[in-house]
């Protein structure tokens, strides 16, 4: 079962080419990181103290997003540590072995010379109007999505929607997209709520896949995926009246090292777009489908068997450069001092470039 196909009620990503997706089928967790994980959150939700005053929510989608790129159990000891501290009861602690406690720092010594995005922190959809050279322009952040249930996916796509047509009715001169440390989880609520910017279409990207081809749409107030035999796979609609644009605005999209997996897989749904052009840095590159694969001894195989492309059929294995490579730095600044949002109000305002 492909990462984007996952849907709601699994646990979704592959956020670096790492295999985060589980059998549906199994009866017992998966010995890989995130069905650690999983079952480390289960036991605090059920079991803990002070369960029912925890935002499990956004504890989930912040501790799955802490472990995005975990290749083992020991890659994913912080995220339990942050959902442990969440409980707020001040006594709920983790205690790896000495063997693995050394292994955990070895792991954290090879891995600083991966710096974060700052942006990675932000899980719930915002929008806000931005100024240049007199004129208005719409800003968007569409965060990683990690629904768990129907109601969540809806929530998510309904939310988003409901902030583009607020801004929309100041009239903006153009829209900001930041996907900046959106490291992924499920598309289809993503495409859905941006669904109103990026454009109604039959044929919006692409799945490349050992198991065929389908293509991404959006109408109507929902995403769906379309096999080549004809199939039709439609996905839970907004929960309001589809918001709907007119004309084709100009839209800047803003990405970075960490807009991975199904946040890579928006970013290339507005490749080939009219009037729209990419500032930051070069995505994560995990643009990939991937399936697990049960072994007889109880080991799993993670397999990458697919690709995404976009609406011209481009295949991006390795990610893809921005129209203007703008460096953003390494934490969060204001909107008048940041560099890529300053780049992208330039071109969007008919300024020239510095």
């Amino acid at each position: 079962m492909l990462r984007e196909r996952l849907g709601v009620t699994a646990v979704l990503v592959s956020l670096s080419g790492t295999c985060l997706a589980q059998s549906q089928t199994a009866k017992a967790p998966k010995p890989d990181a995130v069905a650690y994980l999983n079952r480390a959150l289960d036991e605090m939700q059920t079991r803990a103290w002070r369960r029912g005053a925890v935002d499990w929510r956004r504890v989930r989608a912040e501790a799955l997003a802490r472990a995005a790129h975990a290749e083992t159990t020991v890659d994913t000891y912080d995220a339990i540590r942050f959902a442990l501290a969440s409980l707020g009861d001040h006594h709920s602690s983790f205690h790896p072995t000495p063997a693995l406690e050394k292994l955990e720092l070895e792991r954290k010594a090879r891995q600083t010379a991966t710096p974060s995005s700052p942006f990675t922190g932000r899980y719930e959809p915002e929008g806000r109007l931005v100024k240049l050279g007199g004129k208005i322009f719409a800003m968007v952040v569409v965060t990683k999505c990690f629904p768990e249930s129907d109601r969540q996916f809806i929530a998510y796509e309904t939310k988003l929607q409901r902030i583009v047509a607020d801004l929309d009715r100041s009239h903006p001169a153009g829209w900001v997209i930041d996907l900046r440390g959106n490291v992924g989880g499920n598309m289809w609520p993503m495409l859905t709520g941006i669904g109103p910017v990026l454009g109604e279409g039959d044929h919006l990207g692409e799945f490349f896949t050992t198991e065929g081809h389908s293509v991404w749409r959006y109408s109507d107030g929902a995403a769906s995926e379309v096999a080549d035999d004809g199939k039709e796979d439609r996905y839970p609609p907004v929960a309001d009246v589809p918001y709907k644009m007119t004309g084709t605005p100009k839209v800047a999209v803003l990405i970075d090292g960490w807009t991975g997996s199904s946040g890579e897989a928006l970013a290339i749904a507005f490749r080939g777009r009219p009037q729209t052009r990419f500032f930051g840095e070069h995505t994560q590159g995990a643009s990939t489908a991937n399936d697990v694969v049960q072994l007889s001894d109880g080991a799993t195989m993670c397999l990458t068997i697919g690709v995404d492309a976009d609406r011209a059929g481009t295949q991006y294995v390795n990610g893809f450069d921005p129209d203007e490579t703008i460096g953003g730095g390494d934490k969060v600044v204001p909107d008048g001092q940041d560099p890529v949002l300053q780049g992208a109000l330039r071109w969007l305002s008919g300024l020239p470039r510095r």
